[in-house]
Parts: structure tokens; C-alpha cells; sequence
């Protein structure tokens, strides 16, 4: 990242109150706690699930985990302080990365994609690429993952400032992507998956 980039989003950051931060922390604090409540019963679910049922099982795991991450803008400090008027006056998010309702602003950009990837997995009623032997240890990874991943999340959020935050969220739902069981669908599911990410890369 450049200094001068770095300095803008330092700035930016600078001016969240530690209410609108304390509240987008514990906003996600929340979908995680969830989150794993979720995965706990999947991971209990999978040693029963049918071999026929794989790969449904594998698009519900995926569905479910996007539904939970802090993508909302009850977990971002800047819609918390600056979007309650729905003007964003003021708001440093909209000042370095454009206003999230324009067409064009990372926000935007980023939540299109993450839309359609959410559609391509709802939309993939192929079946398993993979024998269902490896199937089941794919799924038994990506949940185990995704437990580690967002138990960490959770060990995070408390020290975070506000620059922090945006870092880590942007990084947590970059990991969580990473997670998925994208073997065991479609091609493109993870062609998909992979414009998510990208667009992260401007997310914050």
C-alpha cells in the first residue's frame, strides 16, 4: 500500500468514535458467535448426511457461512456513525473508497460480486466433482477452518481501533471465501469466489 494511501485511510479511520466502534465490533461479534453456532451443527450434521445429499450439504455449509459474514452496515463503523441520515456527511469511507451507494465505489463493487457468488452457489445443482469420500474430508476441513478462523475473529475484535477493524474484517471475509468448499462445486462458483476476492483487494 502506498504511504500517502496508508495516511488517507489512517485519517479516515481517525475520526470513529469508540461508540460507533464499540457497536460495528459488536455487530460482528454477534454473526460470529452465530456463525460458529452454525458450523457446530453442520460438523455434527456431516457424519450422517447421505452420499446423495453431498453436495447439497456443501451449498447449504456456503450459504449459510455468507449469511453470516460483516457485510452489513451494522458492522462497519462508518454506516454506524455517518449513514444514519443516509446522507454519509462527513463519512471518511465515502471520502477514500466513494460513497456505498454510488455504482462505481469499492462498496458497490464489492457487495455486486459477492450478490452474484451467492446466486451462482444457490443456482449450482450439478453434482459432486470429487469421489464422496473426499468429499466429506473437504467438508470436515472447511468447517474445522472456518471455526478457527472466525474463534480468531472473535480474539481479535476486542483490541482493534478503528483502522484495525476494517483491516481485519476485510482479511476475515477474504479467509472465510478461502474456506468455502469450493472443490466441490462448480467451476462457476469459483470463478465467482475469485471476483469476491479481488474486489476485497480495494475493499479497504
Amino acid at each position: 500500500m502506498r504511504p500517502h494511501r496508508f495516511s488517507e485511510l489512517e485519517t479516515a479511520a481517525s475520526a470513529i468514535t469508540q461508540e460507533s466502534l464499540h457497536a460495528a465490533k459488536e455487530a460482528i461479534a454477534l454473526n460470529c458467535r452465530e456463525l460458529l453456532r452454525w458450523l457446530a451443527l453442520f460438523e455434527g450434521r456431516l457424519e450422517v448426511v447421505g452420499l446423495s445429499e453431498l453436495h447439497k450439504f456443501a451449498r447449504a455449509l456456503s450459504l449459510m457461512t455468507l449469511g453470516h459474514l460483516p457485510t452489513r452496515p451494522e458492522t462497519c463503523p462508518f454506516c454506524i456513525q455517518y449513514g444514519r441520515n443516509q446522507e454519509c456527511l462527513g463519512c471518511g469511507y465515502a471520502a477514500t473508497h466513494g460513497r456505498c451507494d454510488a455504482e462505481d465505489s469499492a462498496f458497490s463493487l464489492f457487495i455486486e460480486a459477492f450478490q452474484e457468488l451467492g446466486r451462482e452457489i444457490y443456482q449450482d445443482t450439478g453434482g459432486l466433482n470429487c469421489p464422496p469420500s473426499e468429499a466429506r474430508k473437504q467438508l470436515r476441513a472447511s468447517i474445522c477452518q472456518s471455526i478457527d478462523a472466525a474463534s480468531s475473529m472473535l480474539v481479535d475484535l476486542p483490541s482493534a481501533c478503528a483502522l484495525q477493524l476494517m483491516e481485519r474484517k476485510a482479511a476475515y471475509i477474504d479467509l472465510m471465501l478461502a474456506h468455502l468448499p469450493l472443490i466441490l462445486l462448480s467451476e462457476d462458483v469459483r470463478e465467482s469466489c475469485l471476483c469476491v476476492r479481488e474486489a476485497l483487494g480495494n475493499y479497504w
